[in-house]
């Protein structure tokens, strides 16, 4: 962990989070930015062009923004050091005149995250419950539509005891929207609206327990140029704050139940999760994420009427809506798969990993022209689904019996292994009569997650009473 020291203050690089003494002090993300500028070049002028262009990277923001920013670090850093640590050079910018001292130290053992992903391919191993986020996101893009429609999507409820100005308020049902998109442009807008209410309402925990979120869902599906375990620090922080201002924020409880829930911990994403419904019952990605955490225990059923739930409080949310197809299709309600995956699909047209999702309810029904279809649209949308496609189209085909085609596209799917889900490499294999192949793949799934999608998805109910499959799949971790 990397700290910037200086006098009675610790700068938390990761975590974005200045400390006095040891204790967060409450500014908002952007401060801490700009100061993080600073210190990283001790007795330099920064130009306030290049602090703008760092730090408002989405740009759209007036210099009266850095110039408030470097107030409020003034007087942060005189009111308890009695230091003008930071001096204005006319014309020029800011330079930071204190003695600094970088230090690197030892996390602590809750904070760095290590997430444990196998080796042949490196999306997280949530098997076939989880939406294909890896490559349904890569080249996303968010559009735009009327404010009015904005704020009417993001629409969440707002605690009796929250403080948030008119302003904030309305800046958070902006980021609300785009956070739900869970698009990488749209969590990084997001990003920068929580910042923006934090600037406003420093003192509410919802600015900080939303930026949780927002660097969860950063670190979850692996968006921006940190290390998932960096923002998944970074949430912990925040939540952190949040929870100093507000023992009772079911945002910030939520946000530590996806964090554990990303990393594996799935009964302390419960109890967080369950916490935060306590809290809040209205609050949808609480629900969301319960519902997740329930798939990850094979709970299929329960998982749908949770993420059923959590669709109703946030009909707009497209995560919500992708999880519900997927949920559906695991509890073996294929018409509601396919329903729910469209829902999803006209959210968000760039949703395109749901297709594969339809095209599983409808190979599941029998209609394999129409899974076909919606594979061969899955691989079509984007270079990097051609090989997970590939897999899926293997089954679909070997399933009637043409067996060369199965053959090809198993081929290419094998030759593109980490951009499979292996689970689809293993389904594959065993309908084209490999059996040993895909007991060999099956055998290198690491931990009960890997193999959620065996006892629940249909193409594996003839597998699943191979004993030697059995034989594998109790030796699972409960």
């Amino acid at each position: 962990m990397s700290l910037y020291e200086f006098g009675p203050f610790q700068l938390d690089v990761e975590r974005l989070l200045l400390l006095h003494e040891g204790a967060p002090v409450a500014l908002g993300p952007k401060v801490v930015e700009t100061l993080l500028a600073l210190v990283e070049h001790p007795g330099e002028v920064l130009a306030k062009g290049a602090l703008l262009d760092r730090i408002w990277p989405e740009g759209f923001v007036e210099e009266a923004n850095l110039a408030q920013n470097i107030y409020v670090l003034r007087k942060t850093l005189r009111t308890t050091w009695g230091v003008d640590a930071i001096e204005t050079v006319p014309r020029r910018g800011y330079r930071f005149v204190a003695d600094v001292r970088r230090v690197e130290r030892a996390p602590l053992a809750e904070a760095p995250l290590v997430l444990e992903v196998p080796v042949a391919n490196p999306a997280p191993a949530i098997a076939r419950a989880r939406p294909r986020y890896r490559w349904a996101f890569a080249a996303a893009s968010v559009a735009i539509v009327a404010l009015g429609f904005i704020l009417t999507a993001a629409a969440h409820r707002a605690p009796a005891a929250s403080r948030l100005s008119a302003n904030g308020a309305r800046i958070y049902q902006i980021g609300r929207y785009y956070w739900n998109l869970r698009t990488r442009v749209g969590v990084e807008k997001s990003l920068a609206y929580f910042a923006q209410v934090i600037d406003t309402d420093p003192h509410d925990a919802r600015g900080y327990a939303a930026l949780a979120e927002a660097n969860a869902i950063m670190g979850d599906y692996r968006y921006g140029s940190q290390a998932p375990t960096v923002y998944f620090s970074r949430a912990r922080g925040y939540a952190e704050k949040a929870l100093a201002i507000d023992p009772d924020s079911a945002e910030a409880h939520a946000s530590l139940g996806l964090i554990a829930l990303d990393t594996r911990d799935e009964d302390r994403a419960v109890d967080e999760l369950e916490r935060s419904l306590q809290l809040d019952p209205s609050y949808g990605p609480a629900h969301e994420w319960y519902g997740v955490a329930l798939l990850y225990k094979g709970r299929a059923n329960e998982a749908f009427h949770q993420l059923q739930t959590a669709a109703n409080l946030d009909p707009l949310s497209v995560s919500t809506t992708a999880w519900l197809g997927s949920a559906a299709y695991l509890d073996h309600r294929f018409n509601e798969a396919i329903a729910y995956s469209r829902q999803t699909l006209d959210l968000e047209p760039q949703r395109t990993d749901v297709l594969a999702t339809i095209g599983e309810a409808y190979e599941a029904e029998g209609n394999f022209s129409r899974a076909i279809d919606a594979f061969k649209k899955y691989g079509g949308s984007s270079g990097e689904n051609r090989a997970e496609a590939a897999a899926l189209l293997a089954h679909v085909y070997a399933v009637q019996h043409r067996t060369a085609e199965a053959r090809a596209q198993l081929a290419y799917a094998s030759a593109h292994a980490r951009d499979v889900d292996p689970t689809d490499l293993a389904a594959a294999a065993a309908a084209v009569g490999d059996r040993n192949v895909a007991l060999g793949i099956l055998r290198r799934l690491k931990g009960r997650l890997a193999w959620l999608a065996l006892e629940n998805d249909p193409r594996f109910a003839q597998l699943r009473e191979d004993a030697a499959f059995r034989q594998l799949a109790v030796q699972q971790p409960a």
